[in-house]
């Protein structure tokens, strides 16, 4: 019976070393301030939209200067952001910087890009879905089978799983033509009909090389991707913006981002702050003039706002994280469990220590176990008393518990 009441209270203190931790941070966890930041284009400065708690209103100023705007001056000093208001109400000015300002030259230049760590770490499954790229209909249609890249690439019928194997044998030669290395490390796309065109996917093969597969005209289109000896591709993501501007996103082995622009397929190297594409969130707010690139972690915020055209930086703002209060938890729990990451594709636990002062905690607690035990008449046993100083509170309410 003793081995069962141990088993029992060692999963007891495994599920408090999860759950107590939980409970603290739920409690005492508040959320950093959402601190919207954007380039003004006439200012020449960053604007941001804040919500102040004394006075309960969002507050609209610039940076650089501290002169707060009401809502209807800051569309007017950020007018590429909004503007589709300042187009409705005749304010948008003819030109900013020398660029006509047009509805439909605006629109095809914005977009907007994040990238999250849970986003690239999640597992998925991997069979993908190739449009027509050339189709003669309106909207995109679903092609009706999949494809999958092992040793070789295959097409798939969803409805039989059979596969296709004409198909297969016509990509599979260019594949070989191209001298494609399987299997392939990444496969990135948009496998969504409601896009404007369709540019099929891209694809780090087994050598580090990057290839473009797309289908036209029910025929394989595959191009290799031209890369820099200094650049190692590491993720991908795709985008269709509707300027066809560019391709996809790079991200490299030395954390650097790159775009694959539609000329000849180059690389362009976009400016970033130091970035962890397994820790850190990247957005990027793009207008004609500027790209807005906010690079967030667990200390600050830091916004680029580079051209364009030339991917020149032309000002840079830092804003840090209110700064937390002191984690007391550490001085109390001397470990805790967690089983989910943002840089892991599944779950898996970890433990997190907590203070060397613990220990004296843990000392306390195994005296007062020895003293409950004493009143409660029973016999002191070595191992509950020796768990409870390496576990701390977590063994010692599992053995007060379940020590029968």
């Amino acid at each position: 019976m003793k081995s069962i009441n141990y088993l029992i209270i060692l999963l007891g203190t495994l599920l408090l070393a999860w759950l107590l931790p939980k409970s603290y941070h739920l409690i005492t966890d508040t959320a950093s301030k959402n601190i919207f930041t954007y380039y003004s284009s006439v200012d020449k400065a960053f604007c941001t939209i804040e919500f102040d708690k004394k006075e309960e209103r969002l507050i609209r100023k610039n940076i650089k200067t501290n002169k707060v705007y009401n809502e209807h001056e800051f569309d007017s000093i950020l007018p590429l952001f909004y503007s589709t208001q300042m187009f409705a109400d005749g304010r948008m000015p003819d030109s900013i910087d020398g660029v006509e300002m047009k509805p439909r030259e605006i629109n095809s230049r914005k977009f907007f890009y994040r990238m999250n760590p849970m986003n690239k770490n999640k597992p998925h499954i991997p069979l993908y879905t190739l449009f027509e790229s050339m189709s003669k209909r309106v909207r995109i249609e679903m092609p009706g089978d999949f494809f999958r890249l092992d040793s070789e690439i295959e097409f798939i019928n969803p409805e039989t799983n059979e596969v296709n194997q004409e198909k297969s044998l016509r990509f599979n030669t260019v594949f070989q033509k191209r001298g494609f290395q399987f299997p392939a490390r990444q496969v990135a796309g948009n496998p969504s009909t409601r896009k404007a065109y369709d540019e099929g996917y891209f694809i780090i093969d087994n050598a580090n090389q990057i290839f473009h597969l797309k289908m036209v005209n029910n025929m394989p289109f595959l191009r290799s991707v031209p890369l820099p000896k200094d650049v190692e591709p590491a993720y991908l993501m795709t985008t269709e913006p509707d300027d066809r501007s560019f391709y996809a996103f790079v991200y490299d082995s030395n954390r650097k981002l790159h775009i694959i622009t539609t000329d000849q397929y180059k690389l362009q190297e976009i400016p970033t702050p130091a970035y962890d594409i397994d820790k850190d969130q990247l957005l990027i707010m793009a207008n004609p003039l500027y790209w807005n690139i906010n690079v967030v972690n667990s200390e600050a915020k830091t916004v680029l706002a580079i051209r364009s055209d030339s991917k020149e930086v032309v000002d840079e703002v830092v804003i840090k994280h209110d700064k937390e209060g002191e984690n007391y938890a550490r001085f109390v729990l001397p470990f805790s469990v967690g089983f989910t990451k943002s840089n892991t594709k599944f779950i898996q636990p970890s433990i997190f220590l907590g203070s060397v002062w613990v220990l004296l905690l843990n000392a306390i607690l195994a005296g007062g176990f020895v003293l409950l035990m004493k009143k409660r008449k029973q016999k002191v046993q070595i191992i509950p008393l020796a768990w409870i100083c390496l576990t701390g509170i977590y063994g010692f309410i599992a053995s007060t518990i379940f020590n029968r």
